[in-house]
């Protein structure tokens, strides 16, 4: 598996990540062999960096990675990341809230730090909603809770989701202590150094039924979109990957993924021990051709409506 350099943090991580969230689900709602079967098989075939986060089933996926982890004695081969996501009422002392997010991180993950800690509230310049932070705040206050997270240990990087307002997460990019983002970057909303929703939460498959330990996908996390659209626009990306001579949907997407520039880990989240051994062979494929790539970006355009 190929390894490249995570954002600015001196770290290596695999093209190829492990994501451990309830949309995919195994990590949260699997079933514990399973889970360590996976697990076992994405190190073996050089999977280094599995992503996590304290919203994740309330902390199931935390707890299940940290005991899957210590039973393969796994910790010295991987890079791990976690996240914080501030609520409203968190917002009014927000470094007292950082530091109780990353302690609770920790106890369900049996570690006594993380390597990256990502920030993961949609970041605006003025908030408008109950989940998204102002840039300010993130650039003041909250920003200096993450130093004091490094500072004290917990974490030795510190990151952010890219979603939000296009102008504040440009600030963001620029500004201390943040070393990696994560984007929304697919075959459906081609628009990254850590890529997320790279199968637009299984709506790339093409495929409308959902595995047993599927998480719901939730609301889009781009605007002017929807997993009724994304589905709809796979279905599109399904016939250019038969003319490419691929696999399927999924194998495009993965490939597009790791085909970007810039980026550091694809991260899919997986259901099952399939699903991960499909992505660990998409992967091993390599970027697509820029011809393919091209031929992706055409076919992203605007539905065609029929009425």
């Amino acid at each position: 598996m190929e390894q490249r350099p995570l954002g600015n943090t001196g770290l290596q991580v695999s093209a190829l990540g492990f994501g451990c969230g309830a949309v995919g689900g195994l990590m949260v709602r699997g079933d514990a062999a399973e889970q360590r079967q996976a697990v076992s098989r994405a190190i073996d075939a050089g999977i280094t960096y599995f992503d996590t986060a304290a919203s994740y089933g309330d902390g199931l996926s935390e707890e299940h990675l940290g005991h899957v982890m210590r039973e393969l004695g796994a910790w010295s081969r991987v890079v791990v990341g976690t996240k914080v996501r501030l609520g409203p009422a968190e917002l009014g002392k927000p470094i007292e809230a950082i530091r109780a997010s990353i302690e609770a991180s920790l106890k369900r993950l049996g570690r006594d730090h993380v390597d990256l800690l990502n920030l993961h509230n949609p970041i605006a310049l003025v908030s408008s909603d109950s989940r998204s932070m102002e840039l300010g705040l993130a650039l003041s206050d909250v920003a200096r809770g993450l130093q004091q997270v490094v500072q004290a240990g917990l974490a030795h990087h510190v990151g952010f989701t890219g979603l939000g307002e296009t102008t504040a997460i440009q600030e963001m990019v620029r500004a201390e202590p943040f070393e990696s983002v994560q984007a929304y970057f697919n075959i459906l909303n081609p628009s990254a150094v850590i890529v997320i929703r790279v199968l637009a939460a299984g709506a790339a498959s093409a495929v409308s039924e959902r595995a047993a330990n599927a998480g719901d996908p939730g609301g889009n996390l781009v605007s002017g979109g929807s997993y009724a659209s994304d589905l709809e626009r796979a279905h599109r990306a399904a016939g250019l990957a038969r003319e490419l001579g691929l696999t399927g949907p999924v194998e495009l997407a993965i490939r597009f993924g790791l085909s970007k520039p810039g980026v550091s880990t694809v991260l899919v989240g997986y259901s099952t021990l399939a699903q991960l051994d499909e992505a660990i062979t998409y992967a091993e494929r390599g970027p697509l051709s820029p011809e393919a790539i091209q031929r992706v970006l055409d076919l992203s355009g605007p539905l065609i409506s029929n009425g």
